[in-house]
């Protein structure tokens, strides 16, 4: 496949998934009212994601890593996720505390699985799994910050995942909060592809989103 097509394929099929997905909240939604909000959503980009990369790797058109990890190497991706996440809540805090409005409707039951579990997954296999790894062609381009080095794959799939928030808009969140949220995102992401493609592991920007998430959720019942 021609470089160059597989970047803009790769950008093209992430934007029909988040359109498509859209699609699975008003459906599920009108069939099943107890279901929070923006719970279909992340089925579909899940679903979808899983038949991506299953397609994609069978072609041998990306390649997609799911491997065991060292639990001595999970100290630093976690360690930079909590603290980023601090940051985050104490902003987030000194600007209003205002809630997510996905979160609003959950009990915490419903925010681990939903969230926490399904919302990290299927976000990753998307931007990381898929985005990321359909973007390689690129990889040799990139920004270095002293030792620390981002590729390009690294820096779009990031930029890309952050900027999807701003559909918070449409829930009725402020400006001001979604702004927080896009921010954000864009280093979680940033830092989730960051050591995907170091550990060329998948399972890396798994823990990193689910370990953001996960202390998202226990700072707010602080």
């Amino acid at each position: 496949m021609n470089k160059i097509f597989k970047i803009f394929l790769g950008i093209f099929i992430t934007f029909i998934v988040l359109i498509l997905s859209s699609g699975f909240e008003i459906s599920i939604k009108s069939n099943i009212d107890s279901m929070p909000a923006g719970v279909g959503s992340q089925i579909g980009i899940l679903i979808i994601s899983i038949l991506l990369i299953y397609i994609f790797s069978k072609k041998r058109i990306i390649e997609f890593y799911f491997k065991k990890v060292k639990l001595q190497q999970l100290i630093l991706p976690i360690g930079l996720t909590v603290i980023l996440l601090i940051i985050r809540q104490l902003i987030h805090i000194v600007s209003g505390n205002e809630e997510h409005p996905a979160v609003v409707s959950m009990s915490i039951v419903q925010q681990l699985i939903f969230i926490v579990v399904l919302a990290s997954l299927g976000e990753e296999l998307l931007f990381r799994g898929f985005l990321q790894n359909m973007l390689n062609p690129v990889k040799s381009y990139g920004i270095n910050l002293y030792k620390l080095r981002l590729s390009l794959p690294v820096i779009i799939s990031g930029i890309l995942f952050g900027t999807m928030h701003f559909a918070l808009i449409g829930t009725g969140a402020s400006l001001r909060f979604v702004i927080q949220i896009v921010i954000f995102g864009i280093f979680l992401g940033i830092l989730a592809g960051y050591f995907q493609e170091k550990r060329n592991n998948f399972t890396y920007a798994f823990i990193v989103h689910i370990t953001a998430n996960l202390s998202g959720l226990i700072l707010s019942m602080i």
